[in-house]
């Protein structure tokens, strides 16, 4: 029945706090004024208040877990008890409880269906879904004939009584109406008149102004929507004057854990940019120039390849590639021959080219090349003599404060961490066997929004490269199609100085596009764990944002 139930309060960061860090929940959408809590197959949205409000609400969790989730929520916060009991079942609802409160005072409820059942512990990932938001008017009755309009029925035979709590639903989900001044269940709070919005599953909406009236239909977010509507899995993040983010789909589409603004997601070729940092580090450290030829560096790997590490920046090096995204299909191919699973470092991929010809001549022409990215890695690991993932570790997300990322095996992946998934029309399969095993300086990094946000913000305020050699990396040095390239770095030409500075990503099971906006002084993250969505959700955003 609830999709989404927005409540108001004014503690706004107490209250996130306590429900991030005291209890765990997930985080999906924040802003300067709000944030929205993943509960099951709904979400709660707290927004930022000039006045204290508090409310009553509920959520379903499976009746096995009763008592697992009694003594998880006990060992976070203080059950309320009344009559000497910290537990109630409803025989009419078939259904145990507890209750407890946050910070505002908002009673909260776990209703166990003992219908429904669950294997395993009790985890945040139990929550089924929201089970009851409670309205407090002075005009019960008006209200619930509006609600019973609406065709959501009155459980009972009575009707709407205003002097009663009325319950109007139906299943496991309900609206509570009630007046003002009835103490709550559980509680010695008294019910108070405060604004609220609810919107149902099939998309009416319910709205309670300060009074207590219920209100038209209101327009809602139409970033949110339209990333909804084009059925968007991931995570986005827009740091401007204030920063916003929102969390859609699912990290796990087989246990229902849903993506939130921590989970990790891979970027595949969005991760080209790090190894262009790390190559540039070694230049300012005198180590190497960027006028040094291949087979100098590399003599045993690449004795007859005259590009230099200009040329591997700039996608111009003519290196023969093992898998052309201009020319060949879909990438699973290349692992038909040669499994995923074998392709751990980046030497594990100079056999798939190394014998090749020349594609042309060093600096002819422009021709995206992942091959010339994991040459580049291999650089790095010749002059520093260790391996590619520790030295960017090190070099670019320490330095960064990137502490979520890494270039993680899909066999090991760490926590909060989506799986890729790929469409089949009728079906999914997660990208596992599609990729390989472990990325390297040609794609295939994990990172939060947060983290990419971070290096950003870190490459353009000198953190990670002298102000001289960032001018070096953002330097329009060739020319694709529709933008200029830079080191590791896309360029979208304006009319005057660039406009935006962006990397992309797009593998099996993934699709990645982040930008910094030199005008605005913005950064817009998008992060998904299907094969496509990030060009369509960067643009709708962009458009909308004015960036």
């Amino acid at each position: 029945m609830f999709k989404k139930v927005t409540l108001y309060t004014d503690r706004l960061e107490e209250m996130k706090g306590f429900y991030e860090y005291q209890l765990g929940f997930r985080i999906v959408e924040e802003d300067e004024a709000s944030f929205t809590l993943a509960i099951g197959e709904s979400v709660l949205i707290f927004k930022r208040s000039g006045r204290s409000a508090f409310y009553h609400f509920a959520f379903n969790i499976p009746g096995n877990q009763f008592t697992l989730a009694k003594n998880w929520a006990s060992s976070r916060v203080t059950l309320n008890r009344q009559e000497g009991m910290d537990e109630i079942f409803y025989a009419n609802f078939n259904a145990d409880a507890f209750y407890f409160e946050d910070p505002a005072g908002n009673i909260i409820e776990f209703i166990a269906r003992r219908n429904v059942d669950r294997m395993g512990d009790f985890t945040i990932d139990s929550l089924l879904n929201i089970s009851e938001v409670s309205i407090t008017t002075p005009f019960v009755e008006k209200v619930g004939e509006q609600l019973e309009a609406m065709d959501i029925p009155v459980r009972g035979n009575k009707g709407i009584e205003p002097k009663a709590l009325n319950f109007l639903g139906q299943g496991d989900a309900f609206i509570l109406l009630v007046a003002p001044k009835r103490v709550w269940y559980f509680s010695k709070h008294k019910s108070e008149v405060h604004p609220l919005a609810i919107q149902l599953q099939d998309g009416r909406e319910i709205e309670i102004d300060e009074k207590g009236d219920l209100l038209e239909t209101r327009s809602e977010d139409p970033i949110s929507d339209g990333l909804e509507d084009m059925a968007f899995s991931g995570v986005v993040l827009l740091k401007k004057d204030e920063a916003w983010a929102a969390a859609k789909g699912y990290a796990d589409r087989s246990n229902e854990r849903p993506n939130s603004l921590g989970t990790r997601f891979g970027i595949a070729s969005g991760c080209k940019i790090f190894t262009a940092v790390a190559v540039c580090q070694l230049v300012e450290e005198g180590q190497l120039s960027f006028d040094t030829k291949l087979s100098e560096l590399l003599p045993d790997y690449f004795p007859d390849f005259p590009a230099d590490i200009h040329h591997l920046l700039t996608h111009t090096s003519g290196l023969p590639d093992y898998f052309d995204e201009e020319t060949e299909g879909g990438f699973e191919a290349v692992w038909v021959e040669r499994p995923m699973y074998g392709m751990q470092s980046p030497a594990d991929f100079v056999p798939l080219f190394r014998d090749k010809p020349m594609m042309f001549r060093p600096g002819e022409r422009f021709h995206y090349n992942n091959a010339g990215f994991i040459a580049l890695g291999l650089v790095v690991e010749k002059i520093t003599g260790r391996p590619f993932d520790e030295v960017v570790a090190e070099k670019i997300f320490a330095r960064a404060g990137m502490a979520a990322s890494g270039y993680f095996r899909l066999d090991q992946l760490p926590a909060e961490t989506a799986n890729g998934y790929i469409d089949e029309g009728d079906s999914w399969r997660t990208n596992q066997y599609a990729i390989p095993v472990k990325g390297g300086p040609d794609g295939g990094a994990f990172v939060t929004a947060g983290d990419m946000s971070a290096f950003w913000e870190r490459l353009m305020d000198g953190t990670l490269l002298s102000h001289e050699m960032l001018e070096t990396l953002l330097h329009p040095h060739a020319s694709g199609e529709h933008n200029d390239y830079g080191y590791g770095v896309w360029i979208r030409r304006g009319s005057g100085s660039p406009s935006k500075y962006f990397v992309t990503g797009y593998d099996p099971g993934v699709s990645f596009q982040s930008g910094y906006y030199p005008d605005a002084g913005a950064t817009l993250s998008v992060l998904s764990n299907k094969s496509e969505g990030a060009f369509e959700a960067m643009k709708l955003i962009e458009e909308k944002m004015e960036l």
